[in-house]
Parts: C-alpha cells; sequence; structure tokens
C-alpha cells in the first residue's frame, strides 16, 4: 500500500493543502482569499481567485487544472450556479471537464460566496 503525502501549506494551517496517495491528490478546500487572506470582492474575482489558488497547489505537484478529475463546489447563493459554471468552463477550454458535485451552504470561512475542494491525478 501506498503511504500518503501529506503536503502542508506555506503559512500556518490547522490543515494539509493536499495529500497525495499513489497517483491521485487530493486537495483541501480552496476559497478566493489572496496570500494575506484577502477575499477577492465580487463573486467573479472570487471564482477567478480561487481557480489560482487551485492552479498553485497543483503546481506544487507539476500539475495544472487538467489534472482535475472530480471537484465538489459549494456556494453561499445557488443563483450563482449558472455563471460560475461558465467561468469554471473557462478555465478548460477543449480539455474535458472533471466531474463536478455543488452543495448550497449557509456560510463558508471569511464569509466567501464559494468553495472548491479537488481530487486530481498524476
Amino acid at each position: 500500500m501506498t503511504e500518503p503525502v501529506f503536503l502542508a501549506y506555506p503559512f500556518d494551517a490547522a490543515f494539509s493543502e493536499a495529500v497525495q496517495i499513489g497517483t491521485t491528490i487530493y486537495l483541501s478546500g480552496h476559497i478566493g482569499d489572496d496570500d494575506d487572506g484577502n477575499l477577492a470582492d465580487g463573486f467573479d474575482a472570487e471564482v477567478q481567485q480561487m481557480m489560482t489558488n487551485v492552479s498553485a497547489s497543483l503546481a506544487r505537484f507539476e500539475r495544472d487544472l487538467t489534472a482535475l478529475v472530480s471537484v465538489r463546489v459549494m456556494l453561499t447563493d445557488m443563483a450563482n450556479l449558472e455563471r460560475f459554471n461558465v467561468l469554471f468552463a473557462g478555465y478548460f477550454a477543449d480539455a474535458p471537464l472533471p466531474v463536478c458535485s455543488v452543495f448550497a451552504v449557509t456560510q463558508l470561512a471569511l464569509d466567501a460566496s464559494i468553495e472548491i475542494e479537488c481530487i486530481a491525478t498524476l
């Protein structure tokens, strides 16, 4: 059995940024905050920063967004779902889209409006 490899955040956090088990990478939830913990202003900006954060995590494994195979998205307002779908698809051009589940939640860290958890492959 392959031992899990845990990747810590480059800042102090109470959980790991990611864990690799074999050829699978599990990312912690990402929101649209910058390195100083400031949440981006507006839904589109949050999604852009969130995807930048996911890309940075994947880059630590020498992977990009096309390595994603599954995502779980949490929204505080389901009225944003259609907009998210448009923005998210734009990151993949002609690459296959990962499978996706979307959940409505009442609140997220830093009062974010969206959070994403990801599974990727090496």
